[in-house]
């Protein structure tokens, strides 16, 4: 079973992005949820998401030959 909420220090190796990369682009497009005192977590469909709409803008098509 995957657990429901990814915390944000796992969130570079979920997403292949680094922790600068993670936090310019993804971060702010996803709600935070606060786990204990200093804990961070993010819902992993919501980041699924955010990575889904990032691929569309990043992304190129592959070249046909």
């Amino acid at each position: 079973m995957q657990p429901r909420l990814i915390r944000l220090k796992d969130m570079p190796a979920y997403t292949g992005m680094d922790r600068n990369r993670v936090n310019k682009e993804l971060r702010d497009k996803l709600t935070v949820i606060r786990i204990g005192r200093q804990g961070i977590a993010f819902d992993i469909n919501d980041v699924d998401k955010v990575i889904d709409d990032f691929i569309l803008k990043n992304g190129r098509p592959p070249k046909i030959t």
